[in-house]
């Protein structure tokens, strides 16, 4: 399979060590926009790095940065660049989870879950945008969140035996 429909395209199927595969690329994929945006500035590069990206768009949220149209900049940048790599890692998981058996289920809990986490730190983010140095505090809880959720979800998905369908006899 090519990487950009491996990637890109939500429809077909995908065994164990294509699924592995695909997010071996998605990480080499971010890294290769990491280096690119190192170029524009440090708050642009660090929202393609996974997981960092989300944390920047709560700490940014929860700051009053926004005037700023270096802020803006950033925050578009980050806003982009998680969408893009959210979308990558539900294609990945609705063809494994075809593979397997699962349906769409496990992509959507994923999301649910995942964006759950986002908002519940973009609100303890919220609370404590008068506190300077209390804003790292939920953009490190949302990091380790989000962390324990998607190696969660990908171990177990990527982990998963493939349905086997049993053939009628004829």
């Amino acid at each position: 399979m090519r990487a950009l429909s491996l990637l890109f395209d939500p429809r077909s199927a995908i065994d164990r060590r294509t699924f592995w595969s695909g997010l071996l690329q998605l990480i080499m994929l971010s890294l290769v926009v990491w280096l690119g945006l190192t170029r524009i500035g440090f708050g642009a590069a660090i929202a393609a790095m996974p997981l960092a990206g989300e944390a920047l768009l709560i700490g940014s949220a929860s700051s009053h940065g926004f005037g700023s149209p270096d802020m803006a900049v950033t925050v578009t940048t980050a806003i982009a660049l998680v969408a893009a790599r959210y979308y990558v890692a539900v294609c990945l998981m609705l063809k494994r989870s075809r593979h397997a058996g699962l349906g769409p289920r496990p992509a959507v809990v994923f999301c649910v879950a995942s964006l759950l986490a986002h908002a519940l730190a973009a609100a303890w983010a919220w609370w404590a945008q008068d506190q300077d140095i209390m804003v790292l505090g939920p953009m490190f809880a949302d990091m380790a969140a989000n962390a324990l959720i998607c190696a969660t979800f990908l171990v177990w998905l990527g982990g998963r035996p493939p349905h086997l369908q049993v053939k009628p006899a004829s």
